[in-house]
Order: structure tokens, then sequence, then C-alpha cells
């Protein structure tokens, strides 16, 4: 007969684990700035997971800024690297949204297509059942996403009777979900759909309002994409392209007239299409999507950004002294410089020019271990060659930059 205190220990133990309440995974336009905080530990275990997303054009957008991240910033290609509209100029984002450190490998995570024949929003789910049944053993983690195309003007994929979120079987959440407990030991990603300049629609915005209730209430993992591409880099929402205002890019021009809604749409800095809403010809959208796709894969690898007990220690020992390339290079007037310290240590951050003279002071502090960041402006200096020197305890490395004006 087993001993009392077996029972007190298993019935403390069963206590103990029913009562952990486990953060649910959301990422959306906020988890953007958690990119750069993934501890290197999540950021390998998140790489080590087997994951398939399905989705349309958009989804092959969003796997290219996967790609791009999977560089190091200073040898991606020039697709991933563009903050220029090269439409309107007045859409350019900030040089910084285009830029990561270290390189994020994307090996074990896939992209595929819709498969053909799929027509309606109704056989999307089905599709993608069907595809993922047969080898859902080759991975750990699989999602999809609705298109665009999907919650355009007169779909019926947010009705309450016959939409989506209905109480019918197929094709719906409620197959979707089925799906899911089918298999306990997978995890499944739900997602938002995609947005384009002209969708912003009654459809959309109460589709992806519904997406985001229903996996509150079911504590579903979320890819929030309408969030993220919905919102400017600095948070200020976007709507659609029937506002009033002329568009132009190239051959193509909108000026719809003014509808007087405000429904949540792609942000014309992400994309330069007068209607739709692919990422390929401005980078910011698909980065920024990436680097929140990287936190939600990070959180279903155990991370908890909100975590308050992380051993520091560890942390301390998984980072290394370095010194980034700035970015831009060459710049024109400001530049990011980017440097981690492995240790608490006095720390020096100066600018020099080709003579060795000093002409700026950026970090003189001691810092914490981490990764730190600083824009250098260099309105008052000349074109020219400059170096930058970081010294942190017995630590020194030193950079070279161009000012180009």
């Amino acid at each position: 007969m087993l001993p009392k205190k077996f029972f007190r220990t298993l019935f403390l133990y069963l206590l103990f684990f029913s009562t952990i309440s486990y953060p649910q995974i959301i990422a959306d336009r906020n988890s953007v700035a958690l990119f750069d905080q993934i501890p290197l530990q999540y950021k390998e275990a998140a790489a080590n997971l087997k994951m398939l997303f399905m989705d349309r054009s958009v989804g092959l957008n969003i796997y290219e800024g996967l790609t791009c991240l999977s560089y190091t910033n200073s040898s991606a290609p020039s697709n991933c690297l563009r903050y220029n509209h090269t439409g309107v100029p007045s859409y350019s984002v900030d040089p910084s949204e285009v830029y990561w450190i270290d390189s994020w490998d994307c090996t074990n995570w896939k992209y595929e297509f819709t498969p053909d024949g799929c027509g309606g929003w109704n056989e999307k789910i089905p599709c993608f059942i069907n595809s993922v049944e047969p080898r859902i053993d080759s991975f750990d983690v699989v999602g999809f996403q609705f298109s665009y195309l999907e919650v355009a003007g007169g779909s019926t994929i947010a009705d309450p009777v016959f939409g989506f979120f209905s109480s019918g079987n197929n094709g719906t959440a409620n197959q979707y979900i089925q799906f899911q407990n089918s298999h306990p030991s997978k995890t499944i990603i739900w997602a938002t759909s995609s947005l384009a300049r002209s969708i912003g629609t009654v459809e959309s915005e109460s589709f992806n309002n519904q997406m985001r209730q229903y996996a509150i209430d079911n504590k579903l993992v979320l890819l929030d994409v309408a969030d993220i591409l919905s919102h400017t880099p600095s948070g200020s929402p976007c709507y659609d392209n029937r506002d009033g205002l002329a568009y132009s890019f190239n051959t193509n021009s909108e000026n719809y007239p003014d509808d007087g809604l405000n429904i949540p749409a792609i942000c014309p800095e992400y994309t330069t299409e007068i209607d739709g809403g692919h990422l390929g010809a401005v980078s910011a959208g698909k980065i920024r999507v990436a680097k929140a796709f990287w936190v939600l894969m990070a959180q279903i690898a155990g991370w908890d950004p909100t975590a308050t007990n992380i051993d520091e220690s560890l942390n301390s020992e998984l980072l290394q002294f370095s010194l980034e390339q700035n970015f831009p290079n060459p710049f024109n007037p400001t530049t990011k410089i980017v440097w981690t310290v492995k240790e608490f240590t006095p720390t020096l951050l100066k600018v020099y020019d080709v003579l060795g003279n000093e002409v700026a002071t950026l970090v003189n502090e001691n810092l914490n271990p981490g990764t730190y960041s600083i824009d250098f402006n260099a309105s008052e200096l000349p074109t020219g060659i400059y170096f930058y020197k970081l010294q942190s305890g017995s630590f020194v490395q030193t950079r070279k930059m161009l000012l180009m004006k």
C-alpha cells in the first residue's frame, strides 16, 4: 500500500499544474517590437520546429520576409531592404523598419500555395486538411490563412448563418477546430486575413473581428496579419482607398470618392498597388509580419515575453560582445548603430574622422548585459568616411561608415 505522503505529493503536483495560467499566444502589431528581445535559446528552439503555413500570394510575400531574415542584414538581397516608396515618397518608412540583427534560420519552415481547385472560401479549409492530414506527422506546427480575396465585398464569410463562424461543419471554424482537436500534439495557427487597398470591406472588418474574438474565447494561437498590415509602424490605423485621395504609381492611378467609412485596409506604406495588397515592391510590410511570425514561433517554442523570472545569468552567458555594421550605409544624415554587451562593464562608443579626430561621443556609461542601439546624426559633419569605435571592458572593435550628402 502506498504511503499517505505519496498521495499528498501527487495531489499538490496535480493542483500546481492544474492552476498554471499559460499566456495565450497572439502575434499582432505589438509583437513586432518583441522580435529583438527573443532569447537565443528560444530563437534556436523555434528554428528547430517543423512548420507548414498555407495561403495564397500574400502568404508567399510573408515567406519571402522570413527568407529575408535568414540573411544577415548586410548580406540580404535588395528586395528585403526597400524602405523607400518609389510610388509616393511620403509613404517611405524609416530604414530601421527593414533592419535586423544576426540571421534567422527558417530552413524547417515551409510555405505552400493553396492547392488548385479550391474555389470559394468554404472550400479552403477542407482543401487544407486534405493536403496536410496525410503528412501531419512531418510537422510540429501547421496553419492556414484566408487571403483578401475571401473577404472581398459580397463574400458570405462573415455571415452569422452561413459564414465561417456559423454552426456548420464543412469549411467552417468547427471543421478547423475538429482538425486541431484530433492532433493534440500539434500546434495549429489561426490567422486573420490579408488585406488590400480596396479591402477594407465591411466583410473583412467583420470576419477579422470575429476571428480575434473566437481565438480569445477558445485560447487559440493567432497570427493577426490584418492588425499588423492595417497600422503604420508608428501605430496609426490605415483605411481603404475609398477616401477621396488620389494615388498614382507608374501608369496606374485611382481617385475613388470618399464613402465616408473608415474600414481597416493595408497601409500604403506596405504596398505600391492601387487596389491590391501584395508586399513585394516595398519591404516594410513583409519584414514586419515576418518579425511577428518569429515572435509567434518563439512563443510556441516556450518563450513567455511577459515572464519576470527569467534567469539573467543564463541570458548573459548566451550573449557575446559585438559591434554591428551601421544601417543604412552610406547614410545621410542619420544611421543606426547596434552593439551587444556581454557583461556589466564601462562602455564607450565614439566616432572619428579619417584623420583620427574624435567627432562625437555617443555612449559613455556602465551598461548591463544586452543589445543596444543608437541613432547617429551627422547633419553637422561634411561628406566623408568616418569610423565608429566600441570599447566595452577589454573588448574593442572599430567599423567604417560613409556619410554622403
